[in-house]
């Protein structure tokens, strides 16, 4: 069996954060939850394993998700970024690509569309990879 897959699902609102964890939880998963992208950069620093796949809102308090993706990017995460949103703008979705996210996804969405992502996600190779 191999090792499970590591998410960080940042999200500010609790209801779609439980959701979330309740879709993609189980045996073949381990996750951790932030509620910003501070929060976030605070569950990087205290981990000594690295997380796979990044799941992050765009809005939150303290710091939004473009901001945890820049961030993470300089620390040359080379995992997969899924980012979702119900609002982003034409310049939001166009910083996202430059920092080569792996996918974005329009809120709201159901359990089904979030698996189909994360079985695209498992089968595109990393940014680390294609470099």
């Amino acid at each position: 069996m191999s090792d499970p897959l590591r998410i960080l699902v940042v999200e500010d609102e609790n209801e779609l954060a439980h959701m979330v964890a309740m879709v993609l939880g189980g045996p073949a998963a381990r996750l951790t939850m932030a509620t910003n992208g501070w929060e976030a950069l605070m569950r990087f620093g205290a981990t000594t394993q690295p997380f796979d796949v990044v799941i992050t809102d765009h809005r939150m308090p303290r710091m939004g998700g473009l901001q945890l993706v820049q961030r993470l990017r300089a620390k040359n995460f080379g995992g997969k970024i899924l980012v979702l949103s119900g609002h982003l703008s034409d310049e939001d979705i166009s910083a996202y690509e430059a920092l080569n996210v792996d996918m974005m996804m329009s809120k709201p969405f159901d359990f089904d569309e979030l698996q189909e992502a994360m079985l695209v996600l498992n089968k595109k190779p990393s940014v680390l990879v294609e470099a």
